[in-house]
């Protein structure tokens, strides 16, 4: 799964997502209890919201940048106004990767990202995060 996430300090989150026309998969507000934060408490120190890019499951980082070239092809004047708020602090696409390392047949990890898309996100002023979560 890829997401566009969209964060800033005194973000108005409902405005921007008015204007911008993107439809949020999570929503968040500085101060807010952090989804499964538990007993410390952690709490959002920013305010923002996330939008779904691809569906394609953690093992296939291939279709989450078909589907994100895509989204930035569908969605590039909806971003350009969210990088043209002032109080957008952060614009990032997260490609959720599933942990290939095992230890024993499988050392090391390594993807890429290729030109078309890291080209199309950084025009648009878009950061790219890898998240890699375990087996």
């Amino acid at each position: 799964m890829c997401v566009l996430r969209v964060t800033g300090k005194h973000l108005d989150v409902d405005r921007s997502l008015a204007s911008s026309g993107l439809t949020p998969c999570h929503v968040f507000k500085a101060g807010e209890p952090r989804s499964g934060s538990g007993p410390d408490g952690k709490r959002y120190d920013t305010c923002g919201f996330t939008v779904e890019v691809s569906r394609a499951s953690r093992s296939s980082l291939v279709e989450q940048v078909r589907d994100a070239v895509a989204f930035l092809g569908r969605h590039r004047d909806a971003l350009t106004a969210l990088r043209s708020n002032p109080d957008v602090e952060d614009l990032r696409l997260d490609f959720a990767l599933q942990l290939r390392i095992d230890g024993k047949t499988v050392i090391a990890q390594f993807d890429y990202f290729p030109p078309e898309l890291v080209s199309r996100a950084g025009a648009l002023g878009l950061g790219l995060e890898v998240s890699i979560y375990p087996r």
